[in-house]
Parts: structure tokens; C-alpha cells; sequence
């Protein structure tokens, strides 16, 4: 029996993501163009950066390289190749592929490459996400870490595979040959890393169907606006509408009132002279002087002046204040005085504005799109929001953009929200702006 032939190779695995979906809805020859269009664009940049073919699986190109340093440089490339080519395209026309690169000692038997280097790099091509290159720390340790810089996506258990494997991922906000070293995190912030959702790594999300119905999103909408004032009502209650009756301690029954006199013909004002003083009512309005003072009751404006002070409300302006013993009071919206007499006050109260819902829907998307890749709601009408170029994990600075700027599209008489109607894949300004997009998942 002739030994082994073995070679310590660079493997390298890409797949289309969605291929099944993809060709589901498309004709035979359509099919064979998308294939054609796929090699056209991958195979010559990989093979230009020393890449050995080694066999087509049906979407999908298994290739061995002599540098690691290559491999992840021809996948990095290769992507941003697709990135250009999906730009103008609808979703159901791009072509979207996940590459994931391992490195170690492969069996080669009739022109193919077997062992385990090759079974893990199909299974982290199985979770690697679209439009990114993952990579196996064997990779990260005999690559040159200046050409490529790198971030850590986490030790993860590969399924069938009995050791951990520790799986780096290119970081595509640096532009390559300027960066450095994967990020360290120094041991002081790995507890707070532990504990503060923003600091993990998003959530992933399950592979996706394409662009959702507006009614499915709106639904999801719906729901998390309901949870968020739920949560308010339970934990951040405000002051209720309602009115409100006070009765002052000095309190007395008044007196009943003397007859009316009989109004004098022709005359416009109707006056009254009674236990509690002087009351003139005309068309303009009406005035009162007794024990209590001057009281004046026009139809834009209220005056009295009495024991407590000044008190003035000028209607057309909506403006009141009050100047008395406890000093100056300038009023808001929130209460407004509808009755007073003989120490009786009712006021009928209104819910100031304030910010709690926008500071909740805020945090509340942060936290369960960072945890989940989607909010409650979305997780039950089945969408997901994902970056504008793949499938995910969002990055963070994209989840706190589209977090504030959706209470900007919502605030705005949902225009944000209902540009979506028009715009080619259903994305909102909160998605424009952060470079995201809602997808139906399965």
C-alpha cells in the first residue's frame, strides 16, 4: 500500500447564499446565467491571487491556496467585486456568496483534497455570513496581520467537529493593507463586555425569503409601539389625565344669592348688586367686585385679583401666570383651572409631552435588535433586519443609526416609514441612513 499524499494547502470554500430560493423562481436559463455571471466574476480574482480549483459543487467553488495571506486577500476582493456588481440590482438578481478559509495538513487522491481542514471549512462556510470571509485561527496565526486586518467572531463548536475552533472574520470598515492586529479587549472590559449587549457581537439571523409585505411590517411596528407603552405604563408611570377637585381648608358654604332686579329696558349690561358684591355681565364680558376682589371675565382673557394675588389667563395667547405670596407662577399645559368659588378649585389635567417614549422605543431597539437581529415584533410577523449588502450581524454603530433615525421616520407622520412604499427594497429613511434593511426570514 503506497502512502498517503498529504500537503499542508490553504482551503478555501464559497457557496451563494439563498442558491435554493434563487432558483426556485427562475427559468433553466436564467439559472445557468446567474451560474455563469457567479464564475465570471469569482474564479479569475481567486485564481490571480494563486487559487488552485479544485472541483465545482453546484453554487459552490472549493479551492486550495499556497499563502493563507492570498486566500484572504482574493476573498476580500472578491467581495467587494460583488458588492460593485449588486449595487443597481433588484434583491432577487444579486449575487450574494459567503468564503470561508482554513489552513492545515489535507489528503490529495485523484484530484481532489479530503480531511478534517476541508470538513471545517464547510462548516464554517455553513455560518459564515453573505458578503463577508471568515477564517479559522490557523489562518489568522500564519497570515500577515498588517495586510489583512481582522476581527474575532468568537470560539464557536462546529457541528461534528469535536474541538472548539476560534473563527476570525475580516473587518471591512478598514480598508485592507492599512490595518492591524485583531482587536484586543483589554481584561478590565471583559466583564462589562459579558454583561452590555452593545459590546457582543450581534445576533445572526436565520437565512432570509426577500422583501417583506408593508402590512407584515407594519404589524411588527404595531406590536413593539405597544410593548414600549406597556413598558412605560409599568415602570415609568406619568402623571394621568383626569380632573382634579380641591377644597381649601377655610371653605365655606356661601351665601345664597339675592334676586336678580329686573333688567332695565334697552340696557346692554346686566347688573347685579348681592351678599357677594357687584356683578356686571355685558356682550364683552363679565366683571365681579366683592369680599374675594376684581374679578374679570372677558372671552380672551381672565383676570382676578384678590386675597391669593393676580391671577391672569389670556385665552388667545395661551398664556397664565400668577403672582401671590408664594411668588411668581407661570402655568403650562398640563392643568387648567375650569371652576373656583368658596374655596372649591377644579382643574382638569393634561398629560405633559415628554420624551419617555422616545428614550424607551430607543433603547428597547438597541437592545433586542443587538440580542435578537430583530425587535419582539418583528420576531413575530418574521422579519429581520439585516445589513443592506448581506444577511447580517449588523454592526453597532449600524444599530444605534437606525434606532434614533426610526423615531425620526416616525415622528415625521411616518413618512420614514411609508418612503419604503417606493423605495426598490422597502427600506425606510432609518434604513437608509444606516444602511440596513427588513427582511422576511424563514
Amino acid at each position: 500500500m503506497s502512502a498517503p499524499v498529504t500537503r499542508n494547502l490553504t482551503i478555501l470554500l464559497t457557496d451563494i447564499k439563498g442558491f435554493t430560493d434563487k432558483t426556485s423562481q427562475k427559468s433553466r436559463a436564467e439559472i445557468q446565467q446567474m451560474l455563469d455571471k457567479h464564475k465570471e466574476i469569482v474564479l479569475p480574482i481567486l485564481q490571480a491571487k494563486g487559487g488552485v480549483l479544485v472541483k465545482t459543487i453546484g453554487d459552490a467553488f472549493l479551492m486550495t491556496f499556497e499563502s493563507p495571506t492570498d486566500a484572504v486577500l482574493g476573498g476580500v476582493e472578491v467581495q467587494e467585486a460583488l458588492r460593485q456588481h449588486n449595487a443597481d440590482k433588484d434583491h432577487a438578481e444579486r449575487i450574494e456568496i459567503r468564503i470561508a478559509i482554513n489552513q492545515g495538513e489535507v489528503n490529495l487522491s485523484d484530484n481532489d483534497v479530503f480531511g478534517e481542514p476541508v470538513n471545517i471549512t464547510a462548516r464554517i462556510e455553513a455560518i459564515a455570513e453573505a458578503g463577508e470571509v471568515f477564517f479559522t485561527d490557523a489562518v489568522y496565526l500564519a497570515m500577515n496581520k498588517k495586510e489583512v486586518p481582522s476581527s474575532e467572531v468568537g470560539l464557536l463548536q462546529l457541528k461534528g467537529i469535536p474541538e472548539k475552533v476560534r473563527v476570525y472574520k475580516v473587518k471591512r470598515e478598514t480598508p485592507v493593507s492599512e490595518g492591524a492586529a485583531v482587536e484586543a479587549v483589554p481584561p478590565g472590559k471583559r466583564f462589562w463586555k459579558a454583561i452590555n449587549p452593545l459590546a457582543a457581537s450581534p445576533a445572526a439571523v436565520p437565512a432570509a425569503a426577500g422583501k417583506p409585505r408593508f402590512w407584515r411590517r407594519l404589524a411588527a411596528i404595531l406590536i413593539d409601539a405597544a410593548l414600549c407603552a406597556l413598558i412605560i405604563g409599568l415602570f415609568w408611570p406619568g402623571e394621568s389625565k383626569g380632573v382634579r377637585i380641591t377644597k381649601h381648608k377655610n371653605a365655606r358654604a356661601s351665601a345664597p344669592e339675592a334676586p336678580a332686579p329686573p333688567p332695565v329696558p334697552g340696557a346692554k349690561e346686566s347688573i347685579r348688586l348681592g351678599k357677594d358684591g357687584l356683578n356686571v355681565e355685558g356682550p364683552d364680558g363679565k366683571v365681579s367686585i366683592g369680599p374675594s376682589g376684581i374679578k374679570v371675565d372677558a372671552p380672551d382673557a381672565k383676570v382676578d385679583i384678590g386675597k391669593k394675588g393676580v391671577f391672569v389667563d389670556d385665552k388667545k395667547k395661551d398664556v397664565k401666570f400668577q403672582v401671590g405670596l408664594d411668588g411668581v407662577d407661570v402655568a403650562d399645559d398640563d392643568e387648567e383651572t375650569v371652576y373656583e368659588e368658596d374655596g372649591m378649585t377644579v382643574s382638569r389635567i393634561r398629560r405633559k409631552k415628554d420624551i419617555r417614549f422616545a428614550l424607551v422605543w430607543f433603547l428597547y431597539s438597541i437592545l433586542l435588535v443587538s440580542s435578537l437581529g430583530t425587535t419582539p415584533g418583528g420576531k413575530i410577523c418574521k422579519l429581520a433586519v439585516v445589513p443592506v449588502s448581506g444577511s447580517g450581524p449588523l454592526e453597532r454603530k449600524q444599530i444605534v443609526l437606525r434606532s434614533f433615525f426610526s423615531l425620526v421616520s416616525g415622528y415625521c407622520l411616518m413618512l420614514g416609514y411609508l418612503w419604503g412604499l417606493w423605495e426598490r427594497d422597502g427600506r425606510g429613511w432609518h434604513d437608509l441612513i444606516a444602511g440596513t434593511r427588513v427582511v422576511q426570514v424563514q
